[in-house]
């Protein structure tokens, strides 16, 4: 039983991944003309229209409890919903795709830093070394081999917006141990969306022109309704799920395949070059994964007060 709690948190982890990774397909190919916070409105707003109706009875039944614990919803929507991937674009406007990439590693490392202070998560020797090998791994595909590239990394304005937003995603990952286990993940995911989607509605009107809105084209639409349904509904709840299954330590290690699937995926349907170092990389990675995982096929970590075996 614990083996197969153990087996569905990882899938999970991997599902949020795989449709995250392909953002980036989408975000190259037919999401290059949006604003952000065109994008982050679109998705939200299609993946709320979903997921009220999904947790209505649960919202209904617990609509004072949610209330009472207005300051988790509001802190969720903010990190994980206004902010997280709305950053990114803003940070793409002056840091390098390298520098993006090398920074976006920072997101696991702040998610085990900040549950082992806050959490008391107990991390291991074996894994701090396999957290290393995995960024490492990370390091090699992004440089795609070429090491001495890190001599020209420079911050600027969007580095430091790119490490705003894994933080930002670091601190939405690690509230979610604090979900009270009456409510369930989709009644937390569907109050933060609605709660985001009303914080983003001022800042894109201030930031986008009413005509521009009113110019967009079907493909636009096209990809909010993608990005709402995978990237947002299925993405959240599997990943938040996975959290709370496997631990953030064990399901943070998993977002280090990000930039192996999105690399396959360009090959495959962007027809771009895949390079050895990818394939180089993508095994360090999942060595990495090996040896930060490897304890918990024989006991499952210690799970933290409020969550339910998102």
């Amino acid at each position: 039983m614990e083996k197969d709690k153990f087996n569905s948190g990882y899938l999970l982890a991997l599902t949020a991944i795989f449709f995250w990774s392909i953002n980036i397909i989408i975000a190259s190919s037919f999401a290059t003309t949006l604003e952000p916070f065109e994008i982050a409105f679109g998705r939200w707003f299609v993946a709320s229209l979903i997921l009220v109706p999904m947790a209505w009875k649960d919202l209904k039944s617990n609509w004072n409890l949610i209330l009472r614990n207005w300051p988790l919803v509001l802190t969720l929507a903010i990190t994980g919903i206004v902010f997280d991937n709305t950053l990114i674009y803003y940070a793409g406007e002056t840091a390098s795709a390298i520098d993006m990439g090398l920074l976006d590693v920072t997101g696991p490392i702040f998610l085990v830093l900040l549950s082992r202070i806050f959490l008391k998560t107990p991390i291991s020797g074996q894994q701090i070394f396999g957290l290393a090998v995995a960024v490492f791994g990370v390091i090699v595909i992004i440089l795609q081999g070429d090491l001495t590239q890190l001599s020209k990394f420079k911050l600027v304005s969007g580095d430091l917006i790119m490490l705003l937003n894994t933080f930002m995603f670091a601190v939405y990952s690690l509230l979610q141990s604090k979900r009270p286990p009456q409510i369930s993940q989709s009644a937390l995911l569907a109050s933060t969306a609605v709660t985001g989607v009303i914080i983003i509605i001022p800042l894109l009107l201030t930031t986008v022109p009413a005509a521009r809105l009113a110019s967009l084209q079907p493909i636009d639409y096209g990809v909010f309704i993608y990005l709402g349904v995978c990237n947002s509904v299925i993405s959240y709840l599997a990943w938040n799920t996975a959290l709370a299954k496997i631990g953030n330590v064990k399901t943070s290690i998993i977002y280090y395949l990000l930039p192996l699937f999105s690399g396959v995926e360009a090959y495959l349907i962007l027809h771009e070059k895949l390079y050895w170092s990818q394939l180089a990389g993508g095994i360090l990675v999942i060595s990495g994964i090996a040896l930060v995982s490897l304890s918990g096929w024989k006991k499952a970590p210690p799970q933290p007060a409020g969550t339910n075996a998102k």
